[in-house]
């Protein structure tokens, strides 16, 4: 983060912490203490300022400061938030990564009504499913800004969505008429103590695309196109209804995608002994008689039903990085699969770099094999876990 002031005036360093140091707030509400309507109001003058489409003033807003009514507010949240109660007991104790969160969770369902104040933001309006922007577009935003005026007060809360469940339950107990939308309930209170700080998420270069969905670069490129030294890559993604263990039985046998992926059919994949950190396994092929290919690869990240990562030829100055993630997703899984195009040691840089103006072609080129066969792998290994459905490859 920057420490200095932007071209436009602002203290980046104030406003940086600010946006990484906002998020939900549940176990540090203070509930002894009151908070002011000046307050509110003064957070709702700030949150009204976002982006409406249309400049359409629809959205309004509904504290909630009757304890009787935030008691049976609190009933209805918790009707739907059982899940997160139940998940305690099972998660309490064990170092899931959910744990944390399930547990904070389960707190604000147990204490949401002892909230000085809960504050709705709604619209006029209903959802249609018609997929036209516009409505719920133009209330989101302001209920974020919200968020952001509450924390820069000292103040906390939760973007608590799940009173939509109950919304019939929620119009009849506040008089909320016909054609209005509740969208989220916020449990706002004074924070205990200030010192939040950001958490881990994965950084923009994992998750931001370029020109193709999947196309990454590791690092920022000087003109905007795409350059061997800037780390080209991809990614593929694909969602199942097996547990993490099940998906992790596949992506973790280095057979595996060459019973999917059309550039690796046919190939040995052999290792001197189990597959773990540090150790190599050994690829050949031939293809199509065209070229014969051997490499190495060392594994260079394993975390058991988490992480498979492999460099090739050189760890150090590897030809690619490839790597597997899994993660819980729902109840299921989310499998991850993303490589990375080295600067030297395979047959694309050397390419690519032979004429400068040609670089962004060859390398987009490139990806775009590579993204079809990873695709291949990521259908494959859900078609093993979650069994085929119609009209998948077989």
């Amino acid at each position: 983060m920057s420490n200095s002031f932007s071209e436009s005036g602002f203290d980046l360093a104030q406003v940086d912490r600010l946006l990484t140091t906002t998020r939900a707030v549940r176990k540090r509400l203070d509930f002894e203490r009151e908070v002011a309507d000046e307050l509110i109001f003064e957070c709702i003058d700030l949150a009204e300022q976002a982006p409406t489409g249309g400049n359409d003033a629809s959205r309004r807003w509904l504290v909630i400061r009757d304890q009787s009514l935030k008691d049976q507010l609190g009933e209805l949240y918790a009707e739907v938030g059982t899940l997160f109660i139940n998940a305690r007991g099972r998660l309490e104790g064990t170092g899931h990564p959910k744990e944390q969160v399930v547990n904070s969770s389960a707190y604000l369902v147990e204490n949401f009504a002892k909230a000085p104040a809960l504050v709705m933001c709604a619209i006029w309006g209903l959802h249609d499913n018609s997929g036209r922007p516009g409505l719920f577009d133009s209330a989101i935003p302001s209920a974020w800004s919200f968020n952001l005026a509450l924390r820069s007060r000292g103040l906390g809360t939760a973007y608590a969505t799940m009173l939509n469940n109950k919304s019939d339950e929620v119009a009849d107990l506040l008089g909320i008429p016909p054609g209005v939308t509740t969208l989220v309930c916020f449990p706002v209170a004074y924070t205990l103590g200030g010192d939040f700080s950001p958490v881990s998420r994965r950084p923009a270069s994992n998750i931001t695309y370029f020109d193709q969905w999947g196309f990454t670069r590791e690092r920022p490129s000087a003109d905007g196109s795409a350059r061997v030294q800037d780390g080209p890559g991809v990614v593929v993604e694909i969602d199942t209804d097996a547990r993490p263990k099940a998906v992790w039985e596949h992506i973790s046998d280095i057979n595996m995608p060459a019973q999917f992926s059309n550039e690796f059919v046919g190939a040995d994949w052999v290792t001197s002994g189990a597959i773990g950190p540090g150790s190599v396994f050994k690829g050949r092929n031939s293809i199509a008689n065209v070229r014969d290919w051997e490499t190495d690869c060392i594994v260079t990240e394993w975390i058991e039903r988490q992480v498979f990562e492999w460099r090739i030829t050189d760890p150090v100055k590897p030809g690619a990085i490839w790597r597997f993630e899994v993660a819980e997703q729902g109840a299921g899984s989310r499998l991850r699969f993303s490589m990375v195009i080295g600067k030297e040691n395979n047959g694309t840089a050397p390419r690519a770099l032979q004429d400068p103006s040609l670089e962004n072609d060859v390398l987009f080129e490139r990806r775009l094999i590579h993204k079809a066969n990873m695709q291949r792998v990521v259908e494959g290994v859900k078609s093993l876990v979650d069994g085929p459905v119609n009209g998948d490859r077989q």
